[in-house]
C-alpha cells in the first residue's frame, strides 16, 4: 500500500473498492473504511457481486467478471474529456499522457455500459465523485490481480491516481488489501523467485551488497514462480519441493492437475501446522509452532513494520518456522544460520537493507506500536504514505501513464502492437491489451469466480480446525453461489443440491440464491477440500509479467441434482482425491 491503513478513518474523501470483498476478506480494513463513511467520505464499489460494501455505496457498478478494464477506462475517458484531471501533476510529475489520452478514446461510458449492460450514469457519476475527491483512495485485492492481464489492471490503478494527483498524500494512494497479516512481510523479505530482501534480484548493484553482508555469490537469474513449478514438476526440473505455510494442493488452480505433477517430485517436505492436504503427500512433515506460540516482526499491507510476543508455549518439540529452517540448514551444513533468537535475525534484514529497515530497531517498534517503512536510520519517524516529494522510483522520477486496452477476442500479443501502434506509442513504451482467458459459450454458459467467506481463510488449514468459526460457517457447510436468472431458468432455490462442471473437473455442494449479483455469475470458495472452487479454474495463460493465472475467471455449467446424487457426487470425489494420492505413494 502506498498510504496507512489509519488514514481511511481519518483522511480519505472518496473511497474506489475494485474487486475487493473487504468487510468478509478483510474486516479490520473495512471497519476504517466504515469510519470513514461516518465521517461523510463516498464510497464507489466496483465488483460483480452484491458484496456488503455495495450496499452502502454512493455508486455501484456491477460489472462482469473480468471486465474492470472498460470501466475503469470509460472512468478515465469521462475525467479527461471534462478536465476533471491534475493538470499540474500530470504535467509536473508524470509521462505518456498522450498515449493516455488516445488509448481511452474508444471506451466512452456510452459505449461501455452498452457493451455490458451497465449504467453510463454510474460510470460517469463514478469518475466524477473519485476525481473530485480530496483525497481518493483506491483499494483493490484478488479481483483484479488474479486474471491473465492482472498487472494490467493493477497499471489502471495507477493511472487513475497519477491521473487526479492522489499520490504522495495522506488519506489517497492506491492501496493493494494484502491476504493475511505478513504478506507484505513476505515480499519484503524476498520470498519471491525475482527478489532479494528489500530489492531485485537482477539489480547488479543492490546484489552485490546483499552478497557483501551475507558473504557468498547469489544466482543472479531469477527462479520459477509458483504457477510456473508444476510443469518444471512434470519436465522432471523439480525433484525436491519444501512447502511451509502453503497448501497448494487445494490453492493452485486446477488441483487435479497439480496433484498430477506432484507425483514427478522425488522428494517432498512439507512444514506446517496441521496435516493439511498436500502434508498428506509428504515424504516427512515437520510441526512447527503456529503464530501464537513464536515472537516476531509482522510487515502488514500498509508497510507497517509491528512486533507479535508468543502468547503461549508451544508444545513440546515444537519451534517457529525460523529454528526449523536453521535446524534443516545447520544439517546440511550451510553457513550463516546460527540465530538465537528472531531479533538477531532482523538485525541482519537492517544490514541487508538499511534503506528501507535501519531505522527500525525492536526496541523502537515495541516503543511506537510499529513503524512503517521506509525508515532508514532511528531519527527517522517512518512513512506512512509514499511518494510525499512526487517523484517515482525510476531514474527520471516521473510516474508512467500505462495505456491499457481490452478485447473480448484474439490474440494479445499481436492486439498489443497493433494497439501500440493506434496510439502512437515508441517500441520501447509499456502498453498492454486484457484479453479474457475463457468466454461464456453454449456448453458452458455460466461465469464461473471464486472468492472467500467471512467464517474461513483460504484452504481452511486453520479457520476450518476452530470449531466455533466452522460451526458458523456450517449453516450450510460448502454453497455454491448463484445469480437470480440462473436460479430462475434452471429451478433451482437456496438451499437445493446443485453441481457445477467444466472440461477441469466437478463440484456438488447446496445452493445459495444471489438477487444482488450479476447475472449470469456462480461464486463458491476454496475452503473446503470436498468442494473446492480452484478444481475447476484454469492454470493458464499466465500473465506476461506477473505469472499469475486466471484464479478468478472461468466458465462453466451447473444443474440441480437430488440428495442421492449429491451424495454420490461427494463419494466419487472422496475416492478419486484417495485414488489421486495413491498414484505415487510416498514411501
Amino acid at each position: 500500500m502506498t498510504n496507512d491503513l489509519a488514514e481511511f478513518a481519518t483522511d480519505t474523501d472518496v473511497f474506489l473498492l475494485v474487486g475487493t470483498n473487504t468487510s468478509e476478506c478483510h474486516p479490520i480494513i473495512a471497519m476504517q473504511i466504515q469510519r470513514g463513511l461516518e465521517r461523510g467520505a463516498k464510497l464507489i464499489v466496483i465488483d460483480p457481486r452484491g458484496i456488503d460494501m455495495a450496499k452502502k455505496a454512493d455508486v455501484y457498478i456491477p460489472v462482469p467478471v473480468g471486465r474492470n478494464i472498460p470501466v475503469i477506462n470509460a472512468m478515465i475517458y469521462h475525467i479527461i474529456k471534462n478536465e476533471l484531471y491534475d493538470k499540474e501533476f500530470v504535467e509536473k510529475y508524470s509521462k505518456g499522457f498522450e498515449y493516455l489520452k488516445k488509448s481511452v478514446e474508444e471506451f466512452t461510458p456510452e459505449r461501455v455500459a452498452k457493451e455490458y449492460d451497465l449504467n453510463a450514469e454510474d460510470i460517469k457519476k463514478a469518475a466524477e465523485l473519485y476525481a473530485k475527491g480530496n483525497p481518493s483512495a483506491i483499494c483493490y485485492t484478488m479481483g483484479v490481480t488474479q486474471f491473465s492481464y492482472g498487472t494490467y489492471q493493477v497499471f489502471q490503478m495507477s493511472n487513475l491516481a497519477i491521473l487526479t494527483g492522489n499520490l504522495g498524500v495522506k488519506g489517497g494512494g492506491v492501496n493493494p488489501l494484502r491476504g493475511q497479516n505478513n504478506v507484505q512481510g513476505a515480499g519484503d523479505m524476498g520470498a519471491l523467485p525475482n527478489t532479494l530482501p528489500g530489492g531485485p534480484l537482477t539489480n547488479d548493484e543492490y546484489r552485490k551488497h546483499v552478497e557483501s553482508v551475507w558473504g557468498f555469490k547469489i544466482n543472479p537469474n531469477p527462479g520459477w514462480t509458483l504457477t510456473e513449478a508444476p510443469h518444471k514438476m512434470e519436465e522432471g526440473l523439480i525433484k525436491c519441493l519444501y512447502i511451509f505455510g502453503e497448501n497448494p494442493v487445494m490453492s493452485d488452480p486446477w488441483t487435479d492437475h497439480f496433484l498430477e505433477a506432484l507425483c514427478h517430485v522425488d522428494f517432498i517436505v512439507v512444514q506446517d501446522i496441521f496435516l493439511t492436504e498436500t502434508a498428506q503427500r509428504a515424504d516427512v512433515v515437520l510441526p512447527a509452532a503456529c503464530w501464537s506460540e513464536k515472537e516476531g516482526t509482522f510487515n502488514n499491507t500498509s508497510r507497517r513494520v509491528q512486533y507479535l510476543s508468543a502468547a503461549v508455549t508451544p508444545p513440546a518439540n515444537l519451534e517457529p518456522d525460523w529454528k526449523v529452517i536453521c535446524n534443516v540448514a545447520n544439517r546440511i551444513g550451510l553457513k550463516g544460520f546460527d540465530f538465537l533468537r528472531a531479533e538477531e535475525i532482523w538485525n541482519e534484514v537492517r544490514k541487508v537493507c538499511p534503506s528501507k529497515f535501519g531505522g527500525i530497531s525492536y526496541e523502537r517498534i515495541k516503543k511506537l506500536n510499529g513503524i512503517n517503512w521506509p525508515c532508514p536510520d532511528e531519527e527517522h519517524p517512518g512513512t506512512p504514505y509514499l511518494y510525499a516529494d512526487k517523484k517515482s522510483m525510476l531514474p527520471d522520477g516521473k510516474f508512467v501513464l500505462v495505456p491499457v486496452g481490452f478485447s473480448e477476442d484474439g490474440d494479445r500479443d499481436i492486439l498489443e502492437e497493433e494497439f501500440r501502434k493506434k496510439i502512437g506509442a515508441p517500441d520501447d513504451y509499456l502498453v498492454g491489451v486484457g484479453v479474457p482467458s475463457e468466454k461464456p459459450n453454449e456448453v458452458y454458459p455460466c461465469m464461473f469466480t471464486t472468492g472467500r467467506k467471512v467464517y474461513h481463510y483460504h484452504t481452511g488449514t486453520m479457520t476450518r480446525e476452530c470449531k466455533p468459526l466452522e460451526m458458523g460457517a456450517d449453516i450450510m457447510g460448502a454453497t455454491i453461489e448463484i445469480s437470480q436468472d440462473i436460479a430462475d431458468e434452471r429451478g433451482i432455490e437456496t438451499g437445493d443440491y446443485v453441481k457445477v462442471w467444466n472440461k477441469r473437473g466437478l463440484i456438488a455442494a447446496k445452493a445459495v440464491v444471489r438477487p444482488d449479483m450479476r447475472y449470469g455469475t456462480i461464486f463458491t470458495t476454496f475452503h473446503y477440500a470436498e468442494a473446492d472452487g480452484n478444481e475447476l479454474v484454469p492454470p493458464e495463460p499466465l500473465d506476461k509479467l506477473a505469472k499469475t493465472p486466471p484464479l478468478k475467471m472461468s466458465i462453466a455449467n451447473i444443474q440441480k441434482i437430488s440428495e442421492e446424487e449429491f451424495l454420490k457426487i461427494r463419494k466419487e470425489l472422496l475416492q478419486q482425491m484417495e485414488a489421486e494420492y495413491a498414484k505415487c505413494v510416498r514411501s
